[in-house]
């Protein structure tokens, strides 16, 4: 009888320390998968960009070093700023930074990217923080060329890789004859060139090429005007970061409440002019 409760005994301790070790190991793993935490214990914010998209987001001379500036670049400051810790870009190709968040090697994409429902199946989201319309970009003399949708998917329209833009011109209107480049200043280039007839792209991004480059010019067109459905920040899919996309939402209503992201936009134009 003796030996049969010590068995009993021996059994139940032995459960209550597994009992005692899963928990530990729970919480552990609970405190680990906390975005916010994770980015406050490092010190530093990660936050992926493409880099070559004035004025969202594009390279500039400051100070005599080559510093990533923009819209999205004074939200990612301020966002750092929020959670009191530094800032750290990780640029690379637009169709390549959901990848890096889902892959955790950044903490957010901030690259003027729209909420799509493709794109939630794979990553969480921010609220919009900025609205604009989407303009055809062609070469002057060329305005009249993508007045009906007809037009635009029966010319060589250029967009950027894993684009909104792209998913409109090849599934929305169907295009087979189109070009998908990971930069903007290639397609430019392609257009200059007579590789492609037009580029559809954000209204903002179209007028600083258009200032920036020369024999461009702007579509009388409103095909693909309202695909575009506010920028809104990405971040990886999984409770891990519930409580970092509540504190980038409170700090973008902040920053929109404020008319801040206003001023930020008209500030990157500005500074994407400069020579």
């Amino acid at each position: 009888m003796k030996l049969k409760k010590l068995i009993i005994f021996g059994l139940s301790l032995g459960m209550t320390l597994f009992m005692i070790g899963c928990s530990s190991s729970s919480d552990e793993n609970t405190s680990e998968s906390n975005k916010l935490e994770e980015i406050k214990n490092r010190g530093k914010l990660i936050v992926a960009t493409s880099a070559d998209y004035p004025p969202y987001e594009f390279h500039k001379i400051i100070d005599g070093k080559d510093t990533i500036v923009g819209l999205d670049a004074m939200i990612a400051k301020d966002i750092a700023d929020g959670i009191g810790v530094e800032l750290e870009f990780l640029d690379m190709d637009f169709d390549g930074v959901l990848g890096a968040v889902n892959a955790d090697k950044a903490d957010l994409v901030l690259a003027g990217m729209t909420a799509t429902d493709e794109r939630k199946e794979s990553v969480n989201f921010s609220e919009p923080y900025y609205h604009e319309k989407n303009k055809i970009i062609v070469r002057k003399g060329d305005e009249d060329i993508a007045k009906t949708e007809d037009n635009v998917k029966n010319m060589k329209m250029g967009v950027q890789k894993g684009s909104i833009q792209e998913t409109f011109i090849a599934e929305t209107l169907g295009s087979i004859n189109y070009k998908s480049l990971a930069k903007i200043p290639d397609l430019i280039l392609e257009l200059q060139n007579g590789n492609i007839d037009g580029i559809l792209c954000s209204e903002n991004v179209t007028n600083i090429n258009i200032d920036s480059y020369e024999g461009i010019s702007v579509a009388n067109s409103t095909v693909g005007e309202d695909i575009h459905k506010g920028a809104s920040v990405a971040f990886k899919k999984d409770d891990s970061t519930k409580e970092l996309v509540e504190v980038v939402n409170k700090i973008l209503k902040g920053l929109n409440e404020s008319g801040t992201i206003d001023k930020y936009m008209e500030g990157a134009r500005n500074l994407a002019k400069e020579e």
